[in-house]
Order: structure tokens, then sequence, then C-alpha cells
């Protein structure tokens, strides 16, 4: 069929002219017709829609950032590892070439009191990240965490398959998000877990109580939408009421000039990793 426009021009044009003048005409005007609707028909992609995938604020398209696990063989001589090396991550970004390293001191016998008098053990995490050039690392940010003198159990260590390297705001600076436990304990209760979430040197977290079944009857409750403390409705932060911080976090403050997927992420990971076990 003609469109409407190729029709006018058309019948506007030209009167009655012989039989084979006229089919020849129909004909050659069908095509210009049919090719002249198709064009009109096809439209530009939506610049949004051709840059759907991989692409940053500004909707120009970036290559992903592609984390992948090291060794020790990947850590030059000037970084100096304390402890036991737990994890070694490496990537590239715009800040150039990252490693995270993360490592741990098992509980020693310290000799040191801790606030009650007690002497006990410490157990000490270290997380750390670096980027350069040409294996010209330079320290972005570091974390140092202890359990000084617990004359009881001692918890202390980053939480297995918790790391994550991101790029969620898709600005070719990665984001790292490291989580781990603490506690001093000799009862059923749950550890301190701590996330950290940095991109750059900027620092994000979540701080708050893992979750521990302390009866074959207690069942997990704790979601996304009331793990935040600071809102639990019409919790008052009473000594009764401590059953309620198991699984939750004390606020959401660190969080409020990050991007909200920044935030969804953490919450995520939070939820993930919230259940304590010590099978």
């Amino acid at each position: 069929m003609l469109c409407k426009q190729q029709r006018q021009f058309y019948f506007s044009n030209f009167g009655r002219p012989k039989q084979i003048t006229m089919r020849m005409l129909f004909v050659s005007f069908v095509l210009a017709a049919l090719i002249s609707c198709n064009s009109s028909g096809k439209k530009d992609k939506d610049p949004a829609e051709k840059n759907s995938t991989n692409t940053n604020t500004a909707g120009q398209q970036v290559a992903p950032i592609e984390p992948t696990k090291g060794t020790a063989a990947d850590i030059p001589a000037i970084i100096k590892v304390t402890g036991t090396l737990q994890e070694v991550w490496k990537w590239k970004d715009r800040m150039g070439d990252n490693l995270l390293v993360t490592s741990s001191v098992i509980p020693y016998e310290d000799k040191n009191k801790n606030e009650y008098g007690e002497v006990g053990y410490t157990g000490e995490l270290y997380a750390a990240h670096y980027a350069g050039m040409n294996g010209n690392y330079q320290p972005i940010w570091s974390i140092l965490e202890a359990e000084k003198s617990c004359p009881f159990d001692v918890t202390c260590e980053f939480i297995r398959d918790a790391i994550a390297i991101t790029d969620l705001d898709a600005d070719q600076v990665a984001e790292i998000t490291v989580q781990y436990k603490l506690a001093c304990r000799s009862d059923v209760s749950p550890a301190i877990m701590k996330l950290a979430m940095y991109e750059g040197g900027t620092k994000y977290g979540l701080k708050g109580l893992m979750w521990l079944a302390t009866s074959p009857d207690d069942k997990f409750n704790v979601t996304e939408n009331d793990a935040n403390l600071e809102k639990l409705a019409g919790y008052k932060g009473t000594e009764e009421e401590y059953m309620k911080t198991f699984g939750r976090y004390e606020t959401e403050k660190e969080f409020q000039q990050a991007p909200l997927v920044f935030l969804s992420h953490a919450r995520n990971r939070w939820m993930r990793f919230v259940k304590e076990s010590f099978e």
C-alpha cells in the first residue's frame, strides 16, 4: 500500500495515461512509496539504549572492572604483610593497578590488662588497598582491628567470601567491601559484625550484631526493611530489648552522602552474611 503522502502526490500529478504507461508509473511509484515509508518509519535508537550496558553517569561506555584473586607472589616487597596472609585481590581501574591485601594474627597472650583489669588474648585483623602504576604502589586506605586482652574465647576474623569489588556507579573507581566479626565471649551470644565499604579513600560503614540462634525455636526474621535499629519501630534501646539487636546494625548515617546504590549494596551484603554459625 502507498502511504497517504504518496497517494496524494500520485493522483494530483497524473491523469489517465495509456494503460501501459499507467502500469509502469504505478510500479515505479509503489517501489518509491515502499522505500519512503520504510525509511520514514525507522527511528534512531535512543542514546540511552545504545549505552544501556557498561555506562557511567555521563552515559559513556566504559570497560568493566574485572577483579581476580591473586597470591603472595603478586605483593611487591615494599608491602609488608602482618600476620598470616588471608586474601589478595587485584584489578585495574582509573586509579591504575590495584591490590587489596588482607591478613590476620591468631590470638596470642598479650600480658596486657583490659578495661576490667583482666589479662587475656588478643587477635588482630589487617586490610589495605594499594594503587599505582608500573609496580609503584601507594597506600589508599588501611584497616587495623583487634579484640584485645580477652580472658575468654576470642573471635577476630574476616567473614568468608564476604569481600566484594564492584563499580556500582560506573565511574571507573572500584568500591571495595569487606566484612569481619569481633567477639570476646564465654556464652552463646552473637559477635559484632562490621561492614566497611570504600571508594578511593572515602569510607562508608555499617556496624551491629550478627544473628545467632540461642534455642532450636529461634527463627531469623530480620529483613532489609527493619535491619536499621535507628528506624526500628518502637525500639528504645533498653536492656530488655537486647534480643532485638541480633542481626541489626546501629545506623546508616555514613551513607547519607553516598550514591543510593551504595547503601542498597551494603544492605544486601549485611543480610547475606549476618547469620552467625559455629559450624
